[in-house]
């Protein structure tokens, strides 16, 4: 199966990336204070696998940072279902844990789709859009539980956001039956040759 036989039979094909930011973010932000967790931190299942699209820096930068810490990557190719249905699911079979990624929505769609065939659940999804401006990069991510560790990814650290943005994500905890719900908008400078449009997202094992 190929990404647009995919997206054809989900029906994803229907949604519009330009109307993502207006429809899925809204405007709440994480306090600065949010509650901590008592007790010893939780051992986290660790990011195998990491889907980008090789053909921006940004997804590049991504990618690396996660393989980094151990995660294998696959280009995307222009076509994620193939992954998912290929070599992607067959490395899942033998090093089982989270998948994440940072490529196009289509991506992002048939991969959120074919992770629920895997039971694996959407922890985290980021829009990062500079559609509207030549040189302002606007992030809006929604995370499961607190999400003041990833608004900081983009506002406290020295490194390139994408790279931030991974080490983060491999520190973000799965509250059970916990909602998806929106951080604080960040901004950073637009890479060279960021294609207006990228998504990120974070898959985990369901839990309940």
């Amino acid at each position: 199966m190929n990404r647009r036989d995919f997206l054809k039979g989900a029906g994803a094909a229907a949604i519009v990336p330009a109307a993502l930011p207006g429809a899925i973010w809204s405007t709440s932000a994480v306090s600065a204070n949010a509650a901590s967790e008592t007790g010893a931190s939780p051992v986290l299942p660790p990011i195998t696998a990491v889907i980008y699209d090789e053909r921006y820096a940004d997804c590049r930068l991504f990618a690396a940072a996660l393989t980094h810490q151990g995660a294998v990557a696959f280009p995307a190719h222009g076509d994620s279902a193939q992954l998912w249905y290929g070599l992607l699911r067959a490395h899942l079979s033998r090093h089982p844990g989270r998948v994440a990624g940072l490529a196009t929505y289509a991506d992002f769609s048939v991969s959120q789709g074919c992770g629920r065939e895997l039971r694996l659940a959407t922890l985290s999804e980021g829009a990062h859009d500079a559609r509207a401006s030549q040189s302002v990069l606007t992030h809006r991510v929604r995370v499961r539980g607190d999400g003041s560790e990833i608004a900081a990814a983009f506002t406290n650290s020295s490194l390139p956001w994408p790279a931030s943005l991974a080490n983060a994500l491999c520190r973000l905890p799965a509250p059970p039956a916990s909602a998806l719900r929106a951080i604080a908008t960040a901004t950073t400078p637009r890479s060279r040759n960021h294609p207006g449009y990228l998504a990120s997202w974070l898959l985990a094992a369901a839990s309940v």
